[in-house]
């Protein structure tokens, strides 16, 4: 009777699980893209404490946010911030976009608002759909707000536009508003996840 001798077929699988390597190779390749947008910076948690435009009578108070620098800063003949925070005469927080506010020298912010389903630590990633731009959003204590600003800073990138998330914690008196938010400033992703976006 015949036998193949075992040392004669170790070379013929040598051979076979290296194409099966190359294989695996290939596909792992392919399915990665060298000129996928990738981010490079880590989103920024921040806390902030403002004052609305009609609640309150100190001078030089804080009533807007720069969201690039995530900064509390005042309502001046500069606008040089994406959204101011009023009341209306129920009370209700008013979030007032740049442009509603004035014409900015330095050229208007395009900002996109929306109310954010869930609460602020579930919502991880902002929405494609449902964005009204330059209208003042109305929003209760709690509320999660979505922010789309498209800035400059973007041109000459693939996406022009950068995210953020919001909330007013809490109104205490004499018009002050406590409360967080997140900016991811790499343009084009929309995670609110912790650390450098993926996504």
């Amino acid at each position: 009777m015949h036998t193949t001798h075992p040392t004669l077929r170790r070379p013929l699988l040598g051979v076979r699980g290296l194409a099966v390597l190359a294989l695996a190779v290939f596909a792992v390749a392919a399915c990665s893209d060298p000129f996928a947008l990738k981010a490079q910076y880590a989103n920024v948690p921040f806390t902030y404490s403002l004052y609305a435009i009609s609640g309150t009578t100190l001078v030089n108070a804080p009533s807007a946010l720069d969201l690039t620098t995530t900064s509390a800063v005042r309502v001046d003949g500069t606008l040089a911030f994406d959204v101011a925070f009023d009341f209306d005469g129920t009370g209700k927080i008013r979030i007032i976009p740049q442009r509603l506010v004035g014409a900015s020298t330095t050229g208007g912010r395009t900002i996109g608002l929306q109310r954010l389903t869930g609460t602020y630590e579930s919502v991880l990633l902002a929405p494609v759909h449902g964005w009204v731009f330059d209208s003042v959003l109305t929003v209760l204590p709690g509320e999660v707000i979505g922010v789309r600003l498209t800035t400059a800073a973007c041109a000459y990138q693939l996406s022009t536009e950068t995210y953020a998330k919001l909330v007013v914690d809490t109104v205490k008196a004499g018009g002050l508003l406590v409360g967080r938010g997140v900016m991811n400033p790499n343009c084009g992703f929309a995670s609110f996840a912790d650390g450098i976006p993926s996504k």
